[in-house]
């Protein structure tokens, strides 16, 4: 249902792009002789008996691509390092991404692409939302449930797309900056906290995702205005399964299962003074990664391939609010995400200790969730190992990276994009 051709944009109702097989029905002899279709035009599956489908397909995209962001991410950020010899990863690990590289650019799911299966995801139930509108409440039971789902996983890929990638497009559309596509999710997350008939956890889902949106942009009251909203317990996961490879827990696969990445050493027997901390729970796996000379770490926050990941939670909320409020009010949010996890308290009156532990914070309570990559871009945090050191696995050198380009794939195919 789906064309990835210019500007990586689907191609909307114009192509045939579900391929059967093509046979022949024969019956008494050779008097009737029919051929099958080789093709089933998009327009006859845009249909409001298959509104349910078409987005429910939008939420298996993005699930997928969640994943990918993740592993990608944590990868390029620092809490994953390189533990394989295949050298078409180490432009990850090193920071050294170039435009045309077609492992984040062009690959699927299953891996380290994320440009093509967010953009996927992105166009799945931002078409699946304007379907919906067209169609009634008459010809769609439930409709308003599902133009909140549509909007706010459309929302989701947006924040995504505009945290992994230094520009982007949409549907052959120009070339935006980040903020800009931090601005259009901002716009699917209001319609889902604005609309009648949102189910309550997809507003809930839609507040922390405005949140994450609006402080992107530096819209700090606004951010911790909506982070408010969100009741103390909420979580809102992405479901995986062992399954289907396309649909299994990356994280899970790619350290624990094939060493192809180890936890980085940054985030190996973390401690609150003399507790061990639970959020980041990594062991010594004992062994050699994919590439023997890597010593293997693993991570224990996913124990399986089917462990779901989470997309939106309180935790990010509340740490939104410490940000936003600072003093004496972020020591006590702070504390009551560490009341939670059983550690002992913080305390401190500087409030430039206190905005260094609210990062701090951010680093263990969402590790492995997919927030580390653009925090180290918000924060403006130093690059470890730093820029121009000696890469160990691959050799080269370490870049300066901190997004990835926008790929060859869509600049060179999509006409509103100079050069």
């Amino acid at each position: 249902m789906r064309y990835l051709g210019r500007g990586l944009r689907a191609r909307g109702t114009r192509a045939a792009v579900v391929t059967l097989a093509t046979g022949a029905l024969v019956a008494c002899g050779t008097l009737l002789e029919v051929e099958a279709p080789s093709r089933i035009l998009e327009q006859t599956l845009l249909q409001p008996s298959n509104a349910t489908v078409l987005v429910a397909g939008a939420v298996a995209d993005f699930e997928c691509a969640l994943g990918n962001f993740v592993l990608t991410g944590g990868t390029l950020a620092d809490e994953f390092s390189d533990s394989q010899a295949n050298a078409a990863t180490w432009d990850i690990d090193r920071r050294t991404n170039f435009p045309a590289t077609a492992l984040f650019a062009t690959g699927g799911c299953g891996g380290f692409g994320v440009y093509t299966p967010l953009s996927i995801a992105r166009f799945q139930a931002d078409q699946a939302l304007r379907l919906l509108d067209k169609w009634t409440d008459a010809e769609v039971p439930g409709r308003a449930a599902l133009q909140a789902q549509a909007a706010a996983f459309a929302g989701y890929s947006y924040v995504l797309m505009g945290e992994m990638f230094c520009s982007c497009a949409f549907d052959l559309g120009p070339e935006l900056q980040p903020g800009g596509v931090f601005a259009l999710a901002e716009e699917r997350f209001t319609r889902v906290i604005n609309a009648t008939g949102a189910p309550a956890d997809l507003r809930n889902l839609a507040f922390v995702g405005r949140a994450r949106a609006r402080i992107n942009q530096g819209k700090r009251t606004e951010a911790a205005a909506d982070a408010a909203q969100v009741p103390a317990g909420f979580v809102y996961t992405a479901k995986t399964t062992a399954a289907a490879g396309r649909a299994e827990n990356r994280i899970f696969r790619f350290n624990n299962t094939t060493g192809t990445v180890t936890v980085d050493s940054q985030f190996r027997a973390q401690r609150v003074g003399d507790t061990p901390d639970p959020r980041v729970n990594v062991a010594d796996a004992g062994r050699g990664g994919s590439l023997p000379a890597v010593r293997l770490w693993v991570q224990n926050k996913y124990r399986s391939l089917s462990d779901p990941i989470p997309m939106a939670t309180w935790r990010e909320a509340v740490l939104i609010r410490a940000e936003v409020a600072g003093g004496q009010t972020a020591v006590q949010l702070i504390n009551q995400l560490r009341t939670a996890s059983n550690l002992p308290a913080f305390s401190s009156t500087v409030d430039s200790q206190i905005q260094a532990q609210v990062r701090e914070e951010r680093r263990r309570e969402l590790f492995l969730e997919g927030h580390r990559l653009f925090d180290t871009i918000r924060f403006n945090l130093p690059l470890v190992p730093a820029a121009g050191s000696v890469f160990p696995n691959g050799g080269g050198n370490y870049g300066s990276n901190k997004c990835l380009p926008l790929p060859d794939v869509e600049r060179l195919n999509n006409p509103n994009i100079a050069g």
